[in-house]
């Protein structure tokens, strides 16, 4: 009964009782200020309108770049079909990114865009940001990678793991900054797409004692940190010193070797592994 979809035809969402199960519906006892189905569709309203509220909270920006009302219907369709398995509400968001990427071409206005609704690539890509976001903050506590002396000895064949607490991805429009401008604007209209940025920016997100850091990387510094996620600490530095100009070469090892610890120093590792990735 509480997942029963609200009514979105009238324009606004309404509760159907009529579809509730009839063992729920029972009969209105004798001077009751509201009738059974009247009864139940208030839980019924409650329980979406909670849940609403906490996945556009855990997507701020996708929420408000497609706007409210077709967010929610996302959000109907994917509790309809994945209902909350477990005690925490929270974890009722799980695997939303994905269903949203998905789904996209099988719900309304995504093959065919109205107008005033953003491309597909630049939503799909404001949802992964928020989905990194959210991630970051709830991933496990884990001891950020310190190599030690036998580490050390062998560290440039290795490669880094990228701690559950951190994540590393790149925009196309400058997402990250507007959904940081407007993390507050709560109820605000949906926000404009900002035009595409010229080059694209790459990003780290790594939890800190006192909150979610958010570092806005050097075009370099961010194609390095993408390769050590692929290759050996080696191979990384190999395949980014190809990429560079002949000036660029003269000062990429200071660069590097600035980048790679302070990548350590911040916590985005959480070990090694001992083989490149096919």
């Amino acid at each position: 009964m509480l997942r029963t979809p609200l009514d979105r035809s009238s324009g606004t969402l309404r509760a159907t009782p009529v579809q509730y199960d009839r063992t729920l519906r029972g009969e209105t006892l004798p001077n009751a200020r509201a009738s059974a189905d009247e009864r139940l569709a208030v839980y019924n309203r409650q329980y979406w309108f909670r849940l609403f509220g906490l996945f556009q909270s855990a997507f701020p920006l996708s929420s408000r770049l497609i706007g409210h009302w077709e967010f929610n219907d996302y959000v109907a369709r994917f509790i309809g079909a994945n209902a909350p398995q477990g005690y925490l509400i929270d974890r009722a968001i799980d695997g939303f990114a994905l269903f949203f990427a998905r789904s996209w071409r099988s719900i309304p206005g995504g093959a065919r865009r109205p107008p005033h609704l953003v491309p597909r690539r630049a939503l799909i890509e404001a949802i992964r940001i928020d989905a990194a976001f959210r991630g970051v903050f709830y991933a496990p506590q884990v001891t950020p990678f310190r190599p030690d002396a036998a580490q050390a000895a062998t560290l440039l064949e290795s490669r880094l793991a990228l701690s559950p607490a951190a994540a590393i991805f790149s925009e196309h429009w400058p997402l990250v900054e507007l959904r940081e401008k407007h993390a507050n604007d709560e109820g605000a209209p949906r926000l404009a797409l900002p035009p595409a940025l010229a080059v694209p920016q790459r990003w780290a997100l790594v939890r800190r004692p006192g909150g979610t850091a958010q570092l806005k990387l050097d075009p370099r510094e961010g194609e390095l940190l993408w390769l050590l996620l692929r290759y050996p600490i080696a191979g990384a530095l190999g395949r980014l010193e190809a990429r560079c100009s002949g000036a660029e070469r003269e000062s990429l090892p200071e660069r590097a070797r600035f980048w790679l610890a302070r990548s350590v120093e911040l916590g985005f590792w959480s070990g090694l592994h001992s083989q490149e990735m096919s």
